[in-house]
Order: C-alpha cells, then structure tokens, then sequence
C-alpha cells in the first residue's frame, strides 16, 4: 500500500461524476502487468503531489489492467475518498477486501468512509473486526472513539480515544470529543483538562473557541468564560472572540451582559449576521420583540440566504400575532428555499394561524416530500388535516408515522388529541376518548417528559371527577412547561374543587400573568 496518510480519508461527503476510462491494446499479460504498475507509480506521484483527479485517472487504468491487484485497489479507493468520492471508495475497498478479508488497512479505510457517510453502525462493524484482528491498532481506536461519540456511547469512545492521546492531539475535533464523552460519563476534570489544552493548540484561536463551545454546550458556564477569558488575552482584536463569550452569556441566560458584547461588535464595525441573530434572541428574551423583529429584518439585509433569520423572524411575527406580515415573509421564503423542508414547515404553520388550512396541507406535505424523516412535518400535516376537515387522512398520516418513527410519543399524543377533538365534537366513535386516554398513557410511557400528554391526562381525569389524579398530571405538566396558561388555569380549577382556595387563587395570578 502507499504511504498516503489514511487520515486524508477523513473528510466531508460529496458525490462526483465518475471520469471516463481509456482503453489500450493488451500485447501480453506481462506487458499488461508492466503498464498497470507505471499507471499506479504515476498516480501515487500525482496523489502526493497534490493532483487528485489525474491521480485518480492513472489508478483507474491500473486497476483495469491489473483488477485482481489488491494493493492498485486500495490506492484508488484512498485517492477517491481523499475527493471526497466516499460511497465509490468503499466500492473500490470492499473488491480488496473481497479477495483479502485480512487486509486490516482497506478494512480501516472502509470503517472510515462509513464513518463520514455518517453510517455508524456498519463503520462499528467493520472496527470490531479490525481490533479483533489488531486490538492496538491506533488509527483504529481512534475510529472507534469517534463513532462512538457520535452515537452517544461516551464510555467506549472516552475509552477508545484516551488510549491514543498522540493522535487525538493532532485535531482539535478529537479533542473536543473526547472532552465531550468525559463530561458525559462525568468526568469533568478530564474534560476541562482537554479543553485546557486545546487553547494553545498549533490550530490557534479556531482550536481554542472549540473547547469554548464544548464547555457551553456542556452548561460547565464557568470553564467556558475561564477559557475565553485566556482567548481575549492572547486575541484582544479577535471579534470571533467576543462572539463567542456573547453565546456564552447568553446560554447562561446572562442576556442584558450577551446584549452589550453584540452591540459593542456592531458599533466597532463588526456585524455579520450572526451577530444580528444572536442579538434578536437576546432581545426577544429580554420581551423587546419589536426591537427583535428589526434585528433580524438586518440579518436578513446583510444575508438574504440566512435561513435562521428568516426562521425566527417567522416565529416572532407568529408570537407578535403580525398575521399579515408573517404570510409575506412565508411567501419570500418559499421563493428564496424552494427545496428547504424546515422552510415549509414554517410556512405551513403560519398558514395554520392564518386559518389557511388548505394551503396548510400542501406545504406540510411539500416539507415531508423534501425530509420523510422530519417529524415536525408529519405532525403539522395532521394538524392542518384536521383543520381542513380532513380527520381520516390526519389519522392515516399518524398511524403511518408511529409505525416508521422510532420516537412515537409525538404521534401518539397528537392522534389521541384529535380523537378528543372528535369526541367533543360527536364526530368520533363512542371509544373515541378511551382511545386518546390510552394513546396519551402509551405517550408518556415512551417518553415522561411530554407535558402535553400529562395535561391531557389532568383534564381527562378532572372531567371525570377524579380530582387525585388530575392534581398529578397537572402538576407535572406546569413543571414540565412553567410558561403553559392553560395548564396554570386547569390546575386552579381542580384546587378550589378541592377547597383550596389560596392555592387556586395562585394558579389563577399565574394564568393571568402568562395570558397576557
């Protein structure tokens, strides 16, 4: 095999147009043999030099005249991942591993193609066989270590990543995931240990904001402002800096400090984009909605394609109860993301405030056509089903999503909450709210933290007297969601059937406070 770095194959995924073969005379199985080694010596050249496409030419005419070569296929499955070509690399990959099952590198190198086409489970099979064969392999734990930090398996990848601390050194992204798996199996001192170094990484101020984030994302909100503050001292005029102890404030919900930070960069001429989108949060936080909704208009001025921007912009106008303007936004970015499934999901729920519900449908249905895998889409599907009297398709939509959806506690609440609608209505069968008690309890057993399914139970359950049980449900549902009006105002009225009346009076302050 070459001397190319195997860790070249560790890049983004892109597919490619396949480059045409050429074809010379075959004279003699010896000179066929001749010419696929000076094709292969002349791709190996070109690779290390820099020039991939005629390095991939040269070894797909090697591989040609000489297709049982192992080593000739190897080459050129490493110089098509290098191109990014992963699925194509592993084709090439796999016809070695074919003739050779023991051939560990090939089988390193598909382990890692599959890592970047972000299929994890094949990538962990493919490593299991490689340290059973080569339990020291350190490339391969280092594989190993991060596909099980991408499926959330920190101890194995804490374990796996901790065992070659050389290699993790050489990327900050290493780092950082072995940092994370340490603070998920609690082991912080180690994390921040990591985090401290990559401050002084060769990768520079890049490396050093990674760590930032990792301790943010962590909530560790004081390791993550001890580091920036190392930062700041060694970039005073790196604004990216400033940036970022700005998210870090404002993810430790510190907003008026957040504020100030961006409004200090956008005076000092350093706006950008993410600069105005931070700040529209902080000041929707703060309830400067307007003030936000003028922010983020600016976001949109200095990047009509920031897709965020016009997100939230959608969802403060929605809040604002700006109907009108919030139809206009939908109909822009329709036109500007035409193949944006998070787009039509937006769009479509402004059209179910605007009692568009029609239209609801078709741009629900146009974001499930563009991501089937996107449950937001599904579930505003049934939604805007039901709304355009449509019941028997929302229920099929639900019905179809709980058998495809591993995470089936969304579909079973929002189908149990439409079997209630038909009940209140005397629309449904006389089973329906049986049904729905039943979908909402199969709900919170697959996931406890549903407010919504707890709300539904209290107000089932306090329809029917049982005052017990609607005190708990509803107790959990305003614990689960605080801001919840409802909730506040269903639980008033199950404490004065109780007779307690300073208790209600409470739940009944708190509804008017969150009403309004």
């Amino acid at each position: 095999m070459s001397a190319l770095d195997p860790r070249l194959c560790a890049i983004a995924f892109l597919f490619a147009p396949l480059f045409a073969l050429l074809s010379y005379p075959i004279h003699s199985a010896e000179a066929q043999s001749n010419r696929a080694e000076m094709h292969a010596a002349e791709g190996l050249a070109l690779a290390k030099a820099g020039n991939l496409q005629s390095a991939e030419l040269e070894l797909r005419q090697a591989v040609v005249l000489a297709p049982e070569n192992v080593t000739f296929l190897e080459d050129l499955g490493t110089v098509l991942a290098m191109q990014k070509k992963f699925d194509e690399s592993n084709s090439y990959l796999q016809r070695a591993l074919t003739m050779d099952p023991s051939d560990l590198l090939a089988r390193r190198y598909v382990a890692a193609n599959l890592w970047q086409l972000h299929r994890y489970a094949e990538a962990q099979q493919n490593l299991r066989i490689l340290l059973r064969a080569s339990p020291d392999d350190p490339q391969g734990l280092l594989l190993l270590g991060m596909v099980s930090e991408n499926t959330r398996d920190y101890a194995t990848a804490a374990r796996a990543l901790s065992s070659v601390p050389a290699l993790v050194r050489a990327q900050p992204e290493s780092m950082a995931a072995l940092a994370r798996s340490y603070y998920h199996i609690g082991e912080n001192q180690k994390a921040r240990a990591w985090l401290n170094e990559l401050q002084t990484h060769p990768a520079g101020v890049r490396a050093g904001l990674l760590g930032v984030q990792i301790a943010d994302e962590m909530h560790d909100y004081e390791t993550a402002e001890a580091l920036l503050s190392s930062l700041a001292a060694r970039y005073p005029d790196e604004s990216a800096v400033r940036y970022q102890l700005a998210l870090v404030e404002f993810d430790a919900h510190k907003f008026e400090e957040s504020r100030q930070i961006l409004q200090q960069l956008l005076e000092g001429g350093h706006g950008t984009r993410e600069v105005d989108h931070l700040l529209a949060l902080c000041l929707e936080a703060q309830g400067r909605r307007e003030d936000a909704i003028h922010t983020l208009q600016n976001a949109i001025q200095l990047d009509p394609g920031d897709q965020a921007s016009y997100l939230d912009l959608a969802n403060l106008l929605l809040a604002e109860k700006q109907i009108s303007a919030a139809l206009d936004l939908a109909h822009r970015m329709t036109k500007t993301f035409p193949d944006s499934p998070r787009v039509f999901v937006s769009v479509g729920s402004i059209q179910l405030h605007a009692q568009d519900f029609s239209n609801a449908v078709t741009s629900f249905s146009r974001a499930a056509q563009l991501d089937p895998a996107s449950a937001d889409a599904v579930i505003g599907l049934a939604r805007a089903q039901t709304n355009a009297g449509m019941s028997h398709e929302a229920k099929a939509t639900l019905h179809i999503a709980m058998q495809r959806f591993t995470q089936k506690a969304p579909f079973e609440l929002e189908l149990g909450q439409v079997l209630m609608k038909e009940a209140e209505n005397g629309t449904g069968d006389k089973h329906a709210e049986v049904k729905a008690k039943e979908l909402f309890n199969s709900a919170i057993a697959h996931d406890g933290k549903l407010a919504d399914a707890h709300y539904e139970l209290g107000e089932l359950a306090l329809r029917r007297g049982d005052l017990a049980a609607a005190l708990v449900h509803l107790k959990m549902a305003a614990k689960l969601t605080p801001s919840s009006a409802n909730t506040h105002f269903a639980l008033s009225r199950v404490y004065r059937r109780l007779g307690q009346e300073q208790q209600a009076a409470k739940e009944i302050a708190l509804f008017e406070k969150l009403k309004q």
